[in-house]
């Protein structure tokens, strides 16, 4: 905050709150509610700042906000900060906020759509009871408001109290206002990595703290709470690090095979439950959390639904970043419209979900499809069938080896060029084509899997308790192994990794709302370990999900390098996108394998293939050559609101370019100096999504100078290769070349030649420094050639300004 509005704060606006008999304690400054907002551009992150609220008042004992106060200096208008103030009245929930420049109040009623000049502050009883009116309190809801949030759960990191985040707040009133009113099934529906664990945690709290339902007096008077998910992990995470610091062990219970009855607190897995659930009542629990509901008991006819019927008495609270209201299972109709929604666009608007950058790499096969003429014998000496086959057979009824290696290989060069420790998860079509991606990409690697055997891992159901033992190690930020981790439905939901920085899509995805649930294992931030980004690096087209008007993602702007889309072969044989399965529970509870693999002996039309196949036979030809046909882009594009826009890479790059306000040759004199063309390079490469050099290679021209790349995109100039730059000069600039003795000559042809094989960095004279240059005397030595230090400084300024002269 800067001083005027700091001196206004301290001299004007507190000295009438406390006029209004607002006590200190009550009055918070720099109120946090979002945090630094990331946007990646060019691989790298750029920061916005946080929004604070300049000052909030709080209850007296929950110590939640019931309203803010947005001030401006005195020397501005009062109604400067309207808008402000309204935005802090959305995001907490507030009915009534304030705007001042501390002489003039405008008080601003959300609820009425109203704003008004006021005298002064509404006192702090009288406010409460305008929130209270505002937001239809009866006393239950009024008690639950005034119980502050479990101080007891902390960071792991850090160990400093963990902090309900604004949304968290938002979502839980609106929850304990619909347990107040009475409803029996609710929906909060919060983005992938926002924190769904600690919202059930603090809502449970507020209840159990409340004596919900039976109030104070009563002999028995605390919740019996049911958290109930289909996986392990959704079930370990939460009752290990949130409810048994608040609620302490011995009132927490994990049900496996048999009933208990003595706890208050319980988790289970749908697995563990269906053969005993019928022993507990019906109105053993108070509440119901179902984690992730959109799986397992989404649908009417599903097995688990059955659990959700026999405790059909109890507070049932659906929690999901993706409801289902397909025709396999429709969650909103059970649960009802959400009582809160906080979405991915809004968790990374809001700095606290990581932003992502998108690579889709078309290969050959996908594009062009594969044609088996009659006669063409597999590699285990069985005919297959006579068709056209594309990307949904693949894998499924097809396999096609080069086709992985091409993937592999793709992954490999990236992880090379970006950071070959970055812990990636590959979601393959199924456990035998993961097993293959890590092999092939392990072979590539082959001198890090020789220090680290597990730096390429399947992990599947398959791996048993190795495998749950490595999940481990991957989800642990500091274990240096697993890094590259490939799966087929084992970590598409409800694993967090939060240092997790690369999602490889190798398997279709028909689903936006399975899509969203296998994006959101790269939403976490990590920021101890410097993950404040991730990037998706897709070869099947699941990004295609992105233009579904139901993903609820940042505003995407795609940007295209090559194909345009991957078209469907073979639709005659499509394997539609398995839907979500029930899984069973193992002794070693590490199976949950959400659908994704077909079983073997299913196929689509049996009257389509021969006997073989649909035994489960999958045809493998290892001789087809497949290949990246070039990769294409997309960036995140504040400008683009809530629209997802297509454009060319050259456009983007144009765009770019002009926004700097150079003309053609203001920009060809700025690089023609060294000095000033490091800054501009600097400039464009905040803009641009990959370097100059890479651009060039990306678009077909490598051989091209950077200059010229961007005068051509820009202003539509002639493009003009490096060698053509120099042989020009050489033709042209005979004057100049003629000034100087054989040796120097000599020095600045040899320059040239460094410049045309590699680029505009070796016309610096630091590349005197190395070889071949070094070989041939200190670069004391070789500025005698030139007449000294000061004379070939202004040789190589003057050879850049005659290369690029226009």
């Amino acid at each position: 905050m800067n001083a005027p509005e700091e001196r206004t704060i301290r001299d004007l606006v507190v000295p009438r709150l406390h006029a209004a008999r607002w006590p200190a304690d009550r009055i918070v400054r720099e109120y946090p509610i979002t945090n630094s907002r990331r946007e990646v551009v060019g691989g790298r992150v750029r920061r916005g700042m946080p929004l604070r609220a300049d000052i909030v008042l709080r209850h007296p004992q929950s110590g939640h906000p019931i309203t803010a106060v947005e001030v401006k200096k005195t020397a501005r208008s009062e109604h400067d900060g309207v808008t402000q103030a309204k935005d802090y009245g959305m995001r907490l929930d507030l009915p009534l906020v304030y705007a001042t420049n501390g002489r003039k109040i405008i008080e601003i009623d959300l609820r009425r759509g109203t704003q008004h000049e006021v005298p002064a502050y509404r006192s702090a009883e009288e406010l409460w009871q305008t929130f209270v009116s505002a937001e239809e309190f009866n006393p239950q809801a009024q008690t639950f408001f005034s119980i502050p949030y479990s101080r007891e759960l902390t960071d792991r990191s850090t160990g400093l109290i963990k902090q309900m985040r604004y949304y968290q707040h938002g979502a839980a009133q609106a929850v304990l206002r619909a347990i107040a009113r009475g409803d029996r099934r609710l929906l909060a529906v919060l983005a992938t990595g926002s924190g769904k664990s600690m919202l059930a945690a603090q809502i449970s709290h507020v209840l159990w703290e409340a004596r919900w339902p039976r109030g104070q007096g009563a002999p028995d008077p605390r919740p019996r709470i049911l958290y109930l998910a289909d996986r392990d992990v959704l079930v370990a995470d939460p009752l290990v690090h949130y409810f048994t610091p608040i609620f302490r062990s011995e009132e927490v219970h994990r049900i496996r095979r048999e009933p208990r009855a003595h706890k208050r607190v319980y988790f289970a897995l749908y697995q563990a439950l269906e053969e005993i659930f019928e022993q507990y009542e019906p109105d053993f629990f108070d509440l119901v959390i179902v984690d992730e509901c959109h799986r397992g008991s989404a649908r009417e006819d599903a097995e688990w639904r059955k659990i959700l019927e026999h405790f059909a008495s109890a507070v049932q609270l659906g929690m999901t970043a993706t409801p289902r209201t397909d025709g396999e299972a429709d969650n909103l109709t059970y649960f009802g419209e959400p009582v809160y929604t906080y979405s991915l666009r809004q968790g990374v608007a809001d700095g606290f979900l990581a932003p992502f950058q998108t690579i889709r790499v078309p290969l050959s096969s996908d594009i062009d499809g594969i044609h088996i003429p009659e006669g063409v014998i597999d590699d285990e000496g069985v005919e297959i069938p006579e068709g056209d086959y594309g990307p949904s057979q693949f894998e499924r009824t097809l396999v096609l080896p080069r086709r992985t290696e091409a993937a592999a290989q793709f992954l490999s060069d990236y992880l090379r060029r970006t950071d070959r420790t970055a812990k990636t998860i590959v979601f393959c079509v199924n456990q035998d084509h993961a097993a293959r991606f890590a092999a092939a990409i392990g072979n590539l690697n082959a001198d890090l899997v020789a220090e680290m055997p597990y730096w390429a891992q399947r992990i599947t159901s398959d791996e048993g308790e190795r495998g749950a033992v490595l999940l481990g190690q991957f989800q642990d930020g500091d274990s240096p192994y697993p890094v590259v981790v490939t799966s087929s439905d084992m970590l598409t939901t409800g694993v967090d990794v939060p240092s997790v920085r690369n999602l490889v899509f190798f398997s279709r995805v028909q689903s936006t709302a399975r899509f969203k649930q296998m994006l959101g294992r790269g939403t976490r931030l990590d920021e101890e370990r410097g993950k404040e980004f991730f990037t998706v690096i897709d070869f099947t087209g699941a990004t295609d999900r992105f233009a579904d008007p139901g993903f609820d993602g940042p505003a995407i702007r795609v940007i295209h390098a090559g194909v345009d889309q991957i078209p469907e072969c073979g639709d005659d044989l499509v394997v539609d996108e398995p839907q979500d399965v029930e899984v069973r529970e193992t002794g070693v509870e590490f199976v949950a394998e959400e659908g994704g693999e077909l079983p073997e002996e299913i196929v689509e039309d049996p009257a389509e293939l021969d006997s073989v196949q649909a035994r489960g036979h999958r045809y493998v030809l290892a001789g087809h050559e497949v290949y990246v046909l070039g990769m294409t882009m997309h960036v995140l594009d504040t400008s683009a609101g809530l629209r997802m826009r297509v454009v060319r890479i050259e456009d983007w790059v144009r765009d770019r370019v002009l926004d700097l306000g150079y003309d053609a040759e203001s920009l060809r004199l700025q690089w023609a100096n060294a000095m000033s063309r490091s800054a501009l390079v600097e400039a464009l490469g905040e803009l641009l999504p990959l370097s100059l050099e890479d651009l060039a290679r990306e678009l077909g021209h490598p051989e091209i100078d950077p200059l010229d790349l961007v005068l051509h995109l820009a202003y539509g100039s002639r493009l003009r290769s490096r060698a053509d730059r120099a042989a020009r000069l050489t033709l042209t600039q005979r004057q100049f070349l003629d000034r100087f003795g054989p040796a120097a000559r000599d020095i600045l042809d040899r320059v040239l030649e460094k410049y045309v094989e590699h680029g505009p960095r070796e016309l610096e004279p630091g590349v005197l420094e190395v070889p071949p240059f070094a070989e041939l005397g200190s670069v004391t030595e070789l500025a005698e050639r030139f007449g000294g230090p000061v004379e070939l400084r202004t040789a190589f300024d003057e050879l850049n300004a005659s290369l690029y002269a226009s």
